[in-house]
């Protein structure tokens, strides 16, 4: 029986989620596992369909598919996420549709709930068949029961493959709206009593409701709130689990790109931020964009404290 495993971690081989699926594949050696490292080859896919055509065939002639991935800061990584809209905006769907799904997150244990619930639904889009998800804090495979545990859920996931086990949907399939947004007259204006007011999108032109909400909110606060659009500012990547921050402060990007001048002019001296996207697939995406609000959310949080934030800075 083959699964194919989609792991999303940045770090690939050195990721602590990929040690439990290594000791899965320990444990059942009988049951094949392809294990392709989607996140940090997320750039190669968007360019190379080919690349991303394979991996989908790898998915074709699965009996099954392990979501894999660690969990930062609510969400899957910002790639991991732009692989999932990748799936649909290639209309791969129907190799995905059928197949018997399972999560495996690593985590301290942060919300983890949100992140499965967000795969969960995720999986019904696409027609498989969830069976479960397994949300282990990632020094777990080293404490008594973790081994255990970790055998059980792998085991019950492959048994559900074996017998054909029935499943049922969660998530109703998600609808377009077809309603537009016509604000009317404004009243008055709104005293922000001097606050700084900065509002984050990834609005683009073609978005006509998100912009009018934007362009009401904006005008409707006095002195007038500051609007940042996400394309307008060079990211990289989010967050590469390097750890290379907890050292000084210092993040691996430092000098590569504009999103720590971005942090330190914009967003620090704020005294609210408000983010502004559409909702597609759950949460916030727009397709084709590596520059958009979930991304930033899920990928860039990590490089927020590692850019001298409050948080973390010693005075605090």
């Amino acid at each position: 029986m083959k699964t194919v495993v989609l792991c999303g971690s940045p770090k690939g081989e050195t990721s602590v989620t990929l040690q439990y699926v290594r000791y899965i594949q320990k444990v059942y050696p009988q049951h094949q596992l392809e294990i392709e490292h989607v996140v940090p080859r997320i750039r190669k896919l968007e360019n190379d369909e080919q690349a991303f055509a394979e991996i989908v065939e790898r998915v074709r002639t699965a009996d099954g598919v392990l979501w894999a991935f660690p969990l930062y800061v609510f969400l899957v990584h910002g790639s991991y996420k732009r692989f999932i809209e990748l799936i649909v905006e290639r209309g791969a769907q129907a190799a995905f549709a059928g197949k018997y799904a399972a999560c495996l997150s690593t985590s301290i244990h942060f919300y983890d709930h949100t992140a499965h619930n967000y795969m969960h639904a995720i999986c019904d889009d696409l027609g498989m068949r969830y069976v479960g998800g397994f949300s282990p804090h990632m020094a777990d495979l080293l404490k008594e029961q973790g081994p255990a545990q970790l055998t059980h859920f792998a085991g019950e996931f492959f048994r559900a493959i074996m017998t054909q086990a029935a499943t049922q949907r969660s998530y109703p399939p998600l609808s377009a709206p077809t309603w537009q947004y016509l604000p009317g007259p404004i009243g008055h204006r709104v005293d922000t009593g001097g606050k700084r007011i900065v509002l984050v999108t990834d609005a683009e032109p073609h978005q006509a409701n998100l912009r009018r909400m934007i362009e009401r909110f904006q005008s409707s606060l006095a002195p007038e709130v500051t609007v940042v659009n996400l394309h307008d500012v060079d990211i990289k990547g989010g967050c590469l689990g390097c750890l290379k921050c907890g050292y000084d402060n210092e993040c691996v990007y430092e000098g590569k790109d504009g999103f720590i001048e971005f942090y330190n002019s914009q967003l620090k001296p704020a005294d609210v931020l408000v983010f502004a996207g559409a909702v597609r697939d759950g949460t916030c995406r727009p397709p084709g964009r590596p520059s958009s609000i979930a991304p930033f959310l899920t990928a860039t949080p990590h490089r927020w404290w590692a850019s001298s934030s409050p948080f973390s800075s010693p005075a605090r």
